[in-house]
């Protein structure tokens, strides 16, 4: 006798539970039944498979079906958890007849029992449902208009379904969860939100059971499956009393346990990518889903998402729930993910004043952290302080993987995307601890902290630098730390903050310090060498720390506003050495840039070279009047100049009075080599001030060239010679025409110059205002860029990896061309079409989104030569004529490597590789994208099936935008291409070049219906034999097509030809308001709308009586 074990009980129990409601599902299951019960609706089909059927067909025969479904639901649900031990429990509902008999049971019950109860504008359409198991013919009844007219018994029937379904939603994963989750779930929370929000129902006890049952299973319910359920049911059709309700669970999504990047993904996946983006099959298999790459659409869609704050929150518990979330993206290395961080608190959080500002939420959370540990400004009160370690310093105060985070995310913030108003805020912060963090690192020979300080530095320079932040440095020139603390080396071999003990630059002697002056001056002006290019700032840079050096005290008092120094102001001997050897080493770098803005220098030596003959006239007449005899006064002189000096003498070593007093006559000539080196360089060009300025210093000049007694005399031989290089450059300035006119270009070029440098900086957000300055010199129509030039470096840029850079240069190039449409556009139309095969598919791609905004934006200018290039530019490469040789030889032999590494393998194997691991969802999406992606390449030598739909949507682009600018031969020639392509070219890969082919004939017909209603002849269009074969065609495509997209684009052009064929016919049109109106009037002699004239006497022969 055989053993029954509780393992076979539990199998019986299972398959019973199924067998009972496959039973009670046969008659609308299967076809033959269906057949034999024809005319009978869903329920009086059911109806018959249960006991006493007459009877409660009488009471309520709809309420007793559905709870017989919901019963045999949960027996299964039931069956299923009591063999959740067993190894096949969940393979028995994943096969075939268990599924489709738990789908059935599902379909019907929100067919006939959620759906007749919920109000209008809830739920999703049935149209757009989940095809039903259930044979054709089965629907459920339509949704009535209000309350009152819907019956009380729906209602009570649904509160029943979710009642007797409760468990089986709130059961996780086991049983049928899983099932009604992916089946019915969107169904279940309509009839949740209906009982506990509709305000017509006043059980309020009901609605708050209702309102907890849905929030326990919207928090059961994975972010993932939320996001789609919720922004279907948000739509315009949905009531307000539902849709406080959902949006509120919609904006607290993010809050959620990897909220923020769940609802990054759903937005990579649902927002249209560019087509380059969209193409991509090269991102990491695990980095999105779906392989939906972040672009800027998506980027700023999800920032003002995320920056936006629930209702039901206020700001600072919104955000501080939502940046620990955003913190760890950002430290999430170089990713999509970091980067889509680094927008979203850049741009969303810190971008806008209500959070962003100093004090705000959003500079809490996410500024201030970073800069308190790039710059300790507060006392130190860490318990970990203690003794100094072997290496002469105090004790760690930030630890080197802390400081290396926060340098890690201010990297992150502002080099990832151009903000230059985020980066001077940040930087403005944090400049001089990254000045002495570069110095530290260099010194230390860091590489990678160096070049990360560098990176920031380099990129504040030049987007968002003032000259007076950069005078700072050399103020704070030697500076290696704050109060109490300085920069040390770190525990795991990088760079930490330690607590200062104050005698760690005791052991500096002046050599070692004069040396590392050296070295910082060294990278200071390699600073200002790689981060800035305007001559304006170099040249203010230079002449602040020259007069720092070369001016008195007194006169730097008096100069303290140019120079922003402080009322006390005195000059330091170390600051001074620091001030001379900056000056002297910018001079020597940058004497082309100085000589090409030298007004403000002449200024400074023109002043230096008076203040120098004042004071020598003043000892001229001193001595002089000390030699006209001898007096009493006289003797009272030299007793009192005795007393003064043993006087001073006391007060003062002579090595202090001669480091505090400067030589005049080396200050004279400093001035006079400085001034020589800016008239001797060959990029000087003097202006009319430039001349004047030099006037005035010709008159000190010629007073330092006398050979005096007081002057030594090489100062006089140096003037001597300026003089004679004055009168050179002067008489060189009045022998040319010029006379010193301003060059009203010249901000211009010099904006040109600086955006072609910027162009090639390697940092993102340098070459955006690269970007940025070019584009600006479009707009202004600037007459000194060369259109071949910029074109050609615009294309260049659209092979940018930064979306940034290459959207924007797309949006440059159509700016260009709408100016100058003949030269950029044939240069364009050349590259796109790409006879050489020289360019890839993406750039041809970018090509393309260029050639369209330039049609856009052209206009009615789209005429003539232009667009006769882009008409048959597109019909060559959206035709079948186009032969890519080299690409299909590439292809070939990918082909034949990928084959070589195969059978390789199989050798070493020593037979077929079996797969290694489980395959993930994510790895057969790849493969599936892979494969899509090799049909669009074509076999053999044709066009990529992508180019080519390219081509067709600027070709439907240009037809509409100016129809009769292309004509009628570029037309026709389209149409009939797209002819072609609907009726031969019907493979599932092409499918996508079928739908950018129907859109193009609805392009046609818009332009055609525009230019009607504008009273404009084109001399041809749709009519007769031609119009009925376009139709024809649609319709065959219409009926037989297997795109769903290709069906319903196809639709949509039949209904818009017919309804354009009725406008047609009487004389109305949609693009003008005082035409759409039918002109049945007598106008002119003439009925509108038909041809009949009725001023035209008939003729006699054709005369119609009336006879008896």
């Amino acid at each position: 006798m055989a053993t029954i074990t509780r393992a076979s009980i539990i199998d019986l129990s299972l398959e019973k539970a199924i067998s009972a409601a496959d039973s009670f599902l046969n008659p609308v299951l299967t076809r033959e039944n269906l057949v034999q019960a024809r005319g009978k609706s869903l329920i009086e089909r059911l109806i018959t498979q249960l006991p006493d059927s007459r009877e409660a067909d009488l009471r309520n025969p709809t309420a007793v079906v559905i709870q017989a479904a919901v019963s045999h639901l949960r027996d299964i649900h039931g069956a299923l958890i009591a063999a959740s031990g067993l190894s096949d429990s969940q393979q028995t509902l994943y096969n075939t007849k268990s599924r489709r008999v738990v789908d059935g049971l599902l379909d019907l019950i929100s067919l006939e029992g959620i759906y007749p109860a919920l109000s209008p504008g809830v739920g999703i359409p049935i149209e757009r449902r989940v095809k039903s198991v259930l044979q054709a013919g089965v629907a459920a009844r339509p949704v009535l208009s209000d309350l009152d007219t819907r019956h009380e018994k729906d209602v009570n029937l649904l509160r029943k379904v979710l009642d007797g379904l409760s468990k089986i939603i709130l059961a996780g994963n086991e049983g049928i969860n899983p099932a009604v989750r992916e089946r019915t779930l969107v169904d279940i929370i309509c009839g949740c939100a209906e009982l506990a929000y509709q305000p017509l129902y006043e059980n309020r006890n009901q609605n708050n059971n209702y309102r907890h049952l849905l929030d326990q299973m919207l928090d059961q319910t994975p972010t993932p499956i939320l996001f789609p359920i919720l922004t279907t049911l948000l739509k315009s059709s949905c009531p307000q009393w539902l849709r406080a309700p959902l949006s509120t669970v919609l904006s607290l999504l993010p809050l959620r346990q990897a909220g923020v990047r769940q609802t990054l993904t759903f937005l990579a996946t649902t927002v249209p990518q560019p087509i380059s983006n969209a193409l991509r099959v090269d991102l990491p298999a695990n980095d999105l889903k779906s392989k939906g790459a972040l672009s800027l659409e998506t980027l700023t869609q999800a920032s003002k998402l995320l920056s936006s704050v629930p209702s039901s929150l206020d700001p600072e518990t919104y955000f501080t729930k939502l940046a620990p979330q955003l913190l760890d993206l950002l430290d999430n290395g170089p990713s999509d993910m970091c980067k889509a961080a680094a927008f979203i608190i850049g741009s969303g959080i810190l971008g806008r004043r209500a959070y962003g500002a100093p004090g705000a939420i959003g500079w809490t959370l996410f500024a201030q952290p970073i800069l308190e540990k790039l710059n300790l400004i507060q006392g130190f009160s860490d318990p970990r302080m203690g003794a100094r370690d072997r290496s002469g310093f105090g004790p760690c105060i930030i630890e080197e993987a802390d400081l290396q985070r926060a340098l890690d995310r201010l990297t992150a913030l502002l080099l990832s995307h151009p903000n230059p108003g985020l980066t001077k805020r940040l930087i403005g912060h944090v400049m001089l601890p990254l000045w002495g963090l570069l110095c530290y690192a260099s010194k230390a020979n860091k590489t990678a902290w160096y070049d990360q300080a560098l990176k920031l530095l380099e990129t504040y320079m030049k987007v968002a630098a003032d000259p007076s932040q950069v005078v700072k440095l050399a103020d704070e020139f030697l500076w290696n730390g704050g109060p109490g603390w300085t920069y040390a080396l770190g525990r795991q071999g990088g760079i930490e903050i330690r607590k200062q003990t104050g005698d760690e630059d005791a052991s500096l002697n002046i050599i070692e310090i004069v040396q590392e002056v050296d070295s910082r001056v060294h990278e200071f002006v390699s600073l200002l060498n790689s981060g800035v290019d305007d001559e304006r700032f170099i040249g203010n840079v230079f002449l602040s720390i020259s007069k720092r050096w070369l001016l008195t005290g007194s006169r730097a008092r008096e100069n303290k506003e140019t120079l922003e120094i402080s009322d006390n102001y005195e000059k330091d001997p170390m600051q001074t050495l620091i001030s001379a050897k900056l000056a002297q080493k910018m001079l020597e770098q940058f004497k082309d840039k100085l000589a090409g803005n030298p007004d403000r220098i002449f200024e400074l030596v023109n002043q230096l070279l008076e203040d120098f003959v004042e004071n020598d006239k003043a000892k001229q007449q001193l001595s002089g009047s000390s030699t006209l005899g001898p007096s009493v006064a006289g003797l009272r002189n030299i007793v009192e100049h005795e007393e003064n000096h043993y006087r001073q003498a006391d007060r003062k070593s002579p090595t202090t009075e001669t480091e505090s007093e400067d030589d005049p006559t080396e200050i004279v000539s400093i001035a006079l080599s400085l001034l020589s080196a800016i008239l001797s360089s060959p990029g000087f060009v003097g202006s009319q001030k430039s001349f004047r300025l030099l006037c005035d210093i010709h008159s000190p000049l010629a007073y330092i060239s006398t050979l005096s007694p007081s002057i030594p005399s090489s100062l006089s031989m140096a003037a001597a010679n300026l003089i004679s290089l004055l009168a050179l450059q002067t008489s060189v300035s009045n022998s040319s025409t010029i006379k010193s006119i301003p060059d009203p270009q010249s901000d211009d070029r010099k904006a040109h110059t600086l955006a072609l440098t910027y162009l090639v900086d390697p940092i993102i957000p340098v070459r955006a205002q690269g970007l940025s300055l070019l584009t600006t010199l479009i707009l202004s129509r600037s007459p000194v860029l060369d259109i071949p030039a910029t074109s050609i470096l615009l294309l260049s840029l659209l092979q940018d990896e930064d979306e940034f850079i290459y959207l924007n240069a797309i949006k440059s190039l159509s700016l260009l061309a709408q100016n100058h449409s003949k030269t950029v556009v044939k240069m364009v139309v050349r590259r796109y079409v790409d006879r050489a095969e020289e360019m890839g598919l993406d750039q041809r791609l970018r090509l393309g989104e260029g050639l369209l905004k330039t049609v856009e934006g052209v206009g009615e200018a789209l005429v003539g030569e232009t667009a006769s290039m882009i008409g048959r530019g597109m019909i060559d490469v959206a035709g079948r004529r186009g032969r890519r040789l080299k690409a299909k030889a590439e292809r070939q032999n990918v082909a034949k490597m990928r084959q070589r590494e195969k059978e390789e393998a199989e050798e070493a194997w020593g037979g077929e590789v079996p797969p290694l691991g489980e395959t993930s969802e994510n790895d057969v999406v790849s493969e599936r994208h892979a494969k899509v992606v090799e049909d669009w390449e074509g076999k053999d030598a044709e066009e990529d099936v992508r180019i080519r739909t390219s081509a067709l949507s600027v070709l439907g682009a240009a037809i509409e935008t100016n129809v009769s600018g292309l004509g009628s031969t570029i037309t026709s020639t389209a149409v009939d291409m797209t002819i072609a392509i609907l009726t031969i070219e019907s493979g599932d890969e092409k499918a996508i070049l079928r739908r950018a082919a129907v859109l193009l004939i609805l392009s046609l017909a818009r332009a055609i219906d525009k230019a009607q209603g504008e009273g404009r002849e084109l001399g041809f269009g749709f009519a007769g034999e031609s119009l009925e074969e376009v139709v024809r065609v649609l319709q065959y495509i219409e009926a037989t097509d297997r795109d769903d997209l290709v069906r319903g684009h196809t639709a949509a052009v039949i209904e818009s030809l017919d309804t354009w064929r009725s406008r047609s016919i009487l004389g109305m049109s949609s693009f003008d308001g005082a035409a759409s109106r039918p002109r049945i009037a007598l106008e002119a002699d003439r009925l509108a709308g038909l041809s009949v004239n009725p001023s035209m006497p008939f003729s006699s022969s054709r005369r119609i009586v009336e006879v008896d």
